[in-house]
């Protein structure tokens, strides 16, 4: 067995991609952690990859997904979305899912904020959304959470401004300051929120094409 260390900005499309180039060079995924996955042998290309967004989901919902998955044949692993916090009895108020879905737990919905979808290569392009509403729907949800984080830091900005701070933790991505009125503090709030702002622009982006495409093809 492999074990290989990959951080990923872009969580979805960069690791899709680099899960495929994986698969080329001869190497299936078999378990993925936080910041670690690992690999075994395999035929050159045998496997074709794909990441769904899945954290909106409540666990009911992604137990019917995952149920749905395996009739399809399609493999599944769960990969966490946050990075160096292990979960035990923990609670989490996500905003940005379904309803019905805004409270995640560590026996939940924590942890398990993508799947991983493995399908042997037949050939074909591997679409888990095989429709222009459905890809502009889940481009939504996952817009969702960087909209929040930008309230957030752009909060958290003021607040040191004002030489006031608090402590506060999100899920996806993980916060955690505390500090006076600094500079450096300031900076980095800075670069968080200049990086969720180009998060946010790619999205948006994106669904603004897919909605241009859907109206060529009305």
């Amino acid at each position: 067995m492999i074990k290989k260390f990959k951080l990923f900005i872009s969580p979805i499309p960069a690791l899709e991609k680099w899960l495929n180039k994986m698969s080329s060079e001869g190497y299936r995924l078999v378990k993925a952690g936080k910041i670690f996955f690992y690999f075994e042998r395999c035929e050159r290309n045998k496997y074709v990859y794909a990441v769904d967004y899945v954290a909106n989901k409540s666990y009911d919902d992604l137990m019917e997904y995952e149920n749905f998955l395996e009739q399809s044949k399609i493999k599944y692993i769960e990969k966490s979305g946050n990075v160096g916090k292990f979960s035990l009895w923990n609670i989490r108020w996500r905003p940005y899912a379904d309803k019905g879905a805004k409270i995640a737990t560590s026996n939940g919905m924590i942890n398990r904020e993508f799947l991983i979808l493995e399908k042997e290569n037949d050939g074909k392009p591997f679409d888990i959304y095989t429709t222009i509403g459905d890809k502009i729907y889940a481009l939504k949800n996952m817009r969702k959470p960087t909209v929040v984080l930008m309230f957030l830091i752009g909060f958290l900005f003021l607040m040191n401004m004002f030489d006031f701070i608090p402590t506060y933790k999100w899920t996806l991505y993980e916060i955690n300051l505390l500090s006076n009125n600094s500079t450096a503090l300031l900076l980095v709030l800075g670069i968080i929120e200049t990086l969720l702002l180009i998060n946010f622009i790619r999205f948006t982006l994106a669904i603004n094409e897919l909605k241009r495409e859907s109206k060529i093809h009305e």
